[in-house]
């Protein structure tokens, strides 16, 4: 398993840039997960982002180059993009999908940046990632994880405000795609 944890792996007015223009909790182009396993919003289409996240995103994208080797990212931001927890959101322990639904892919890495500009420890939301310590959401901070085999979670955010992060996802071409397609929670 590959940790990788970057302070301000992309300038910070870019990521004030993305937080001033974040969609509030009703933008009508969030997906909403809510249930035993979770409770956050994810962006579910790269043309509807505000300009300054995408600027932001494509940023975090060249930035982790050198991270993660022969892979690529996806640029149309399948299941990445934006992310949002709002107050007692969070995310259960569980595995990262192994491959792309559509295409012949297979993830090798999960990127995640912090976008909160006056992100407090005491607010919660830390990322936990197996054999690894916590790590505290910081404006700028990217942690980069090989997937889908290492197990990971969220804390939940204990403040009224809402943590924000852009994510993105490393991949391979895989012509011989067998496996999960969507985050195990625990399933077998």
């Amino acid at each position: 398993m590959s940790v990788e944890i970057i302070q301000d792996i992309i300038p910070r007015s870019l990521c004030l840039a993305a937080e001033a223009a974040w969609p509030d909790q009703f933008w009508p182009h969030w997906h909403r997960y809510k249930g035993k396993t979770a409770d956050k919003y994810g962006s579910m289409d790269r043309a509807r982002i505000p300009a300054a996240s995408i600027a932001a995103l494509d940023a975090l994208a060249l930035a982790v180059i050198p991270y993660i080797g022969d892979s690529f990212i996806d640029y149309d931001l399948h299941a990445a993009g934006l992310h949002m927890m709002p107050p007692s959101g969070f995310l259960a322990r569980h595995l990262d999908a192994e491959f792309h639904p559509i295409r012949p892919w297979r993830r090798t890495h999960s990127i995640v940046m912090s976008v909160n500009s006056d992100w407090q420890e005491h607010y919660g939301g830390q990322l936990w990632i197996e054999d690894e310590t916590t790590i505290t959401p910081h404006c700028g901070t990217a942690v980069i994880f090989d997937t889908p085999e290492t197990p990971h979670e969220v804390f939940p955010v204990s403040r009224q405000v809402y943590r924000k992060t852009l994510a993105l996802f490393a991949w391979t071409i895989d012509s011989n795609c067998h496996g999960r397609t969507s985050a195990n929670f625990g399933e077998r």
